[in-house]
């Protein structure tokens, strides 16, 4: 629990973003869970991808080396209502081998409130407003009372994402936003994955590059092939800033 209650906007994160950019991933989770956390509410937000796993990994090992508390932060996941049973497998999985409970923040209205009030099937018709709904707005529930979020993106990800700083201000949500993986390539993550024998989406070795939603996900080499196929559309608007410059965004769901 914090010992004092500091509001994001106090902490320059900007100065952190620079002083930690030759950083390692555990330095930064290090720096981020024994001298932020003290000043408020840290949450690890997921969505379960191969980057999500290795951090949930990652942390597990620094609390059992003692590096840092394991009340220090908490982990949660949009549940949105349309997720693949194996996305939610693995969720009982990383818990099981881990020993983390990790919340599921779920949407106002459930998916048959939702086809009932605007209409069956609404991330076809008007995806933009299904991902509004059904994640942007339980996320920012999610993060009202919190110092900063911990996210699992990568710079080689997007060109949005490429602008990313290991610790930087999210301007929609109004927080501190940390950033553990951005140096991370893809094929840092699997040998991490591999080498420390992670649970990870048994989707993704059958053709599926990027998972969220069910609806919207399909077969893709890359984000933009596999997440809403045919739709002018690669983000779900989480990591997206109101002045419409993407700071950083594992949103991948």
């Amino acid at each position: 629990m914090p010992e004092t209650i500091t509001k994001p906007e106090e902490i320059n994160w900007t100065e952190l973003g620079a002083e930690f950019e030759a950083a390692s991933t555990e330095e930064i989770l290090v720096h981020a869970l024994n001298e932020l956390s003290h000043k408020g509410k840290i949450l690890f937000l997921t969505a379960f991808g191969p980057e999500g796993c290795v951090l949930i990994a990652m942390l597990h090992k620094l609390v059992a080396e003692k590096r840092i508390e394991k009340n220090s932060f908490s982990i949660a996941n949009l549940d949105t209502g349309y997720q693949f049973k194996e996305t939610l497998e693995l969720k009982e999985k990383l818990e099981e081998k881990y020993n983390f409970e990790i919340f599921l923040k779920q949407p106002a209205l459930s998916v048959e409130k939702q086809d009932e009030k605007y209409g069956k099937d609404l991330f076809s018709t008007k995806p933009d407003d299904c991902c509004f709904m059904r994640k942007l707005v339980p996320l920012a529930e999610l993060l009202s009372d919190k110092l900063a979020w911990i996210t699992s993106i990568r710079r080689e990800q997007t060109e949005h994402r490429a602008k990313a700083k290991a610790f930087e201000f999210d301007n929609k949500f109004k927080l501190g936003k940390i950033n553990p993986l951005i140096k991370w390539t893809k094929s840092d993550i699997w040998k991490y994955i591999h080498e420390n024998q992670v649970p990870y989406n048994p989707l993704l070795d059958q053709g599926y590059e990027s998972i969220g939603c069910e609806p919207c996900t399909s077969h893709g080499s890359n984000r933009a092939a596999s997440r809403w196929a045919g739709k002018d559309k690669i983000e779900c608007g989480l990591h997206i800033q109101d002045h419409e410059t993407e700071q950083g965004g594992e949103f991948v769901i």
